[in-house]
This record gives C-alpha cells, structure tokens and sequence, in this order.
C-alpha cells in the first residue's frame, strides 16, 4: 500500500490543486504531521504566541508517541516534531505507517524531553522567574483510534498544571515588589502516558515557586503541580528587604484550573483575595484565606453561595454594597410576616411579599435571628448582650453597631450634611454604599401581629419612603408591668439605621426600631 499523508488542513488543499499522486507530489515520502490546538482558547489573532497560552510559536518542540491500537504496538516512541508557524503545524521528517485500515492512538506533550521514550515524570522549576516558567508548562494532547487520512487531524493540547495569578492591586510599602514565592507545594509529578493525566509523586517533598515576573510590581504567574489537600504560603519580598507572608487554607489543585490572587501590599503586611477567571485556562473554585472570610474579587464577599459588592469608605469603614440575602440552616424565607418564621420575603410598594425583589432588597430578618440569640428568644438577659456580634453575617464581619452607623451619618462623617441632619443618601451611593429606601416589618409589641410596611416616597412616585437597616445594639426593654421581669416583655427596642425620603429629606440617620418586626441587613467589616 502506499504511504498517506497526516497534515493540516492546508496541506490537504494545497495538495488538492496537483496530481492525485501523492507520492509523485512529496517524491514518494509522506511525511507526519499534526495541526495542534490549545484547548480553551480566547478569541485572538492567529499570529499570538504560546506564550499567551493559545498557541505555539515558531521552533517549539513537542514529542509525539504513536501506538498502535490494536496490539500496543509503538509505531514510534518519543518522536520530535518542530512546529513551523507558517504552516502552523509540527512536522517531523517520519513517515505514516502504510496500513491505513489499521488504527493508531496518538499522544503528544510540550516540553519536549529527548529520550527513547515519553518521559513518565515532570516537574516544574523553583525559579520560574523567566524562562522557567515556560518549562513548567506542561501541555499534553491525546487522541485515540487515529487512521492514516488525507484529512488533518487535530489535536487539542490541555494544560496539565494549574495556574496562580498574583495580581497586585495596590503597593502601600513604600518600596516596589522584588519577588513573589509560593511555598509549601509539591513539585514533581507522574504523568499517565495513557491519558495524559498528572498526578503528585508518591513522596515528593514541599517546594518553594518563584513567580514568573509577567509585568513588574504588577502582575506574577506560577505553575504548580496538581495537588490535593495542599497548604500554600504566599510571600512578597519588596526592594527593601521586607518580607510579607499569607497563609491559606488547606485546598485542592487541580488540573488546568486557573486561581487568582488579588494582592494589596502594605507597610505591615498583605491583604490577599482569590477570584476571576483567567483566560485560556478553566476557571477553578475560590481560595480561602486561613483563618479568614472567602474572598473573592477585590470589593466582594462570597457568603452562602452569594457574591455581594463591597465600598471601602473613606473612613476606613468596609460595608457591604447590598442587602443580605442568606438562609441560615433550616429556614425557607416566608410570606407571611405574622408566621414566626424569622426570614421574609420582601415587600413591595402594595405590601404584599414579593420575591422578584430578593435580588436587590434581600431578605427581611427578625432581630434574634439576625443576632443568632439562642432559640431565637428574646429575655430580660439576653436582648442587649449581642452588640457587634457576627450573627448570619459571613466570618470577619458583624452586624453594625450603633457606632458603626453614627460614623456613616453623623457629623463628621463624609456623607454628613447640615440641611439633612444626617448622611445625604446620593453622596453615599456616589461612593458606592447603594442606599435606598427598602420596605421592612413592623412590629408595635410583643403581643401585636407584624405586619409588612411600605411607605411611598412623596418626592418620587413608585419608591419608598422610609426603611430601617437592623443593628446589634439593644436600646430598651418594657415590661407588660412596669419594672417587673417576670410579667412578661412587651416591647424591646434597638438602635437602628433609617432611610428617610421625602419632599424634605432624602438622608440616613440613626433611629430607634421596635424589635418585634424585621428589617433588612448591611453587614460591616471587622
């Protein structure tokens, strides 16, 4: 039989326009070829160099085995094939084997090792400082029941590695980023030469990766081993000689997925946070900060399966830019505000629960649950003994105190006005805070069934007038007989945020709010 060509598609149509004798057309040699292609990639102009992580660039190298699949055969081992960016190809000069009824499978892996035989393992450098970088990037393509054909056949590399992004978002130090180090991570690995998987060596010892310094003081990558259960150390060296140090927590690697690491270096330390997808590479699930909340972007927070906004105000107060929409363990959020539920559904303008306005006006919260008092009871003990508690807030944040709201809308504040005795709301959501008036539950007593309550804002038909944001810090108690405990509670009383809108104010103070109703909820940062 006569030997077939295996190219790419313009090789195919090149020959197409001469003599069907191929033979006659390359004198009698078919050499092998492949058309590769990176997997996931980003829609770019075809000239980009692997170097972006979408192609391969003129002279690199890759080794291709063939086996044959019927008996295992090795048809060849470890061949090297040269990538010609013109063609944008890997040609070699062997030739396809002449069975064409019989099928081949085909793997194929870059950096090329010389050798007999596909290298088994791989590692990835310390330094991948500069060129280092590219030699731990281990991309492997694998394609099965491959005959010899006119057609091309393509082959889709994967990255085999997964990707961290240290991305410095702000220097504060005072001296400019020398060097980025991941420690704690293993760094040599087994590759299945079936289907190209890689695994962490049985036994192989913690590591120190120097980051690929892609832009100075701005932006570093490195590859690390796939890995299970590992426990990274981030640390940032500065021109001065200071070293910052973030540990994570326990987390798993895997294979082609990208993390992201949002860095703000400051004179005492770093403040780190994971997220956003990478191009060309598969996005993978947030770090988390050891000891910390789980970060996401820079100004968000992740909570419950939920991202929220956040604004770093000038005061150095960090707030949440949205309401609160968590479901703690066990609740349903209910339409009925008189049921004792403790999680509603909002309301609006007709005051009736609408669930359409979950994703911008959040849930409204009864105050113990809100605070996370036991059994979700109110006594004589307990109502003021939770001021700046987490509650159903995420982990490094609180419910907001009367403090924390008095430094948003008392004098003094940056959002403070004399003609609207309180903060002015369109100077807070300039900032980014995005305060409005909400509806909310009210409750006059203990002994009085809530009630949603919505109030139309008179400056503006179809808004609300007024809302409350809950806070921890409990104001008052009444008792069914005055000054006597166990006659019952009739009425508790906490400090409060308020939205007030009208034809006069459009502004946010501090209030008082029966607490036997339900509110919205801002968490604040520690």
């Amino acid at each position: 039989m006569k030997k077939i060509l295996f190219s790419m598609a313009a090789a195919a149509m090149l020959l197409a326009g001469c003599s069907n004798d191929e033979e006659a057309v390359l004198g009698g040699q078919m050499r092998l070829s492949i058309n590769p292609t990176i997997a996931n990639p980003h829609v770019m102009p075809r000239q980009a160099t692997r170097v972006s992580d979408t192609d391969f660039e003129q002279g690199d190298k890759v080794g291709l085995r063939v086996k044959m699949t019927d008996n295992g055969e090795e048809f060849l081992s470890n061949e090297p094939m040269v990538y010609d960016a013109a063609q944008g190809v890997f040609t070699s000069s062997k030739t396809w084997y002449e069975d064409i009824n019989r099928t081949s499978d085909l793997f194929a892996y870059y950096p090329y090792t010389e050798g007999a035989a596909l290298p088994a393992e791989f590692a990835v450098k310390a330094d991948q400082s500069g060129e280092g970088y590219m030699q731990s990037d281990l991309i492997i393509a694998v394609k099965s029941g491959v005959a010899p054909s006119k057609v091309a056949t393509q082959m889709t590399f994967k990255h085999k590695m997964a990707r961290l992004i240290i991305d410095i978002k702000s220097n504060t130090s005072g001296s400019e980023v020398s060097k980025v180090e991941i420690e704690g991570v293993a760094g040599e690995g087994t590759v299945n030469l079936d289907n190209g998987e890689v695994t962490v060596k049985s036994g192989a010892a913690p590591m120190s990766v120097v980051a690929h310094t892609a832009t100075a003081g701005k932006m570093y990558y490195a590859l690390i081993m796939p890995q299970n259960g590992v426990k990274m150390n981030v640390k940032i060296t500065t021109a001065d000689g200071a070293v910052r140090t973030y540990s994570l927590q326990t987390t798993d690697l895997k294979s082609g997925e990208n993390r992201r690491l949002s860095t703000n270096v400051e004179p005492a330390g770093i403040k780190v946070a994971f997220s956003g997808p990478i191009d060309q590479w598969v996005d993978g699930d947030d770090l988390v900060i050891d000891g910390g909340e789980t970060p996401t972007d820079e100004n968000v927070v992740e909570w419950g399966g939920v991202k929220y906004k956040t604004v770093t105000l000038s005061n150095g107060q960090v707030w949440m830019a949205e309401n609160l929409r968590y479901l703690p363990a066990g609740k349903t959020a209910s339409s009925n505000p008189a049921d004792g539920s403790g999680v509603w559904l909002p309301c609006n303008l007709n005051k009736e629960a609408d669930a359409s306005r979950v994703a911008t006006d959040g849930y409204y919260y009864s105050y113990p649950v809100l605070l996370g008092i036991a059994g979700e009871k109110f006594t004589a003990e307990n109502y003021n003994q939770y001021e700046g508690v987490q509650g159903i807030c995420p982990k490094g944040w609180h419910i907001p105190t009367e403090a924390d709201w008095r430094k948003v809308t008392d004098m003094g504040s940056p959002f403070y006005t004399d003609d609207q005795k309180g903060a002015y709301l369109p100077l807070m959501n300039e900032a980014g805070m995005n305060v409005k008036g909400y509806g909310y539950i009210n409750g006059a007593t203990a002994a009085v069934a809530p009630v949603y309550l919505a109030v139309e804002s008179k400056a503006e038909a179809g808004a609300f007038g007024m809302a409350f944001f809950a806070s921890s810090t409990g104001l008052s108690i009444d008792f069914n007989t005055k000054d006597n405990p166990t006659s019952g509670i009739k009425k508790i009383t906490y400090k409060a945020a308020m939205v007030t809108y009208n034809t006069t104010y459009n502004r946010l103070t501090v209030a008082n709010q029966i607490a036997h109703g339900a509110a919205p909820v801002r968490c604040v940062k520690d």
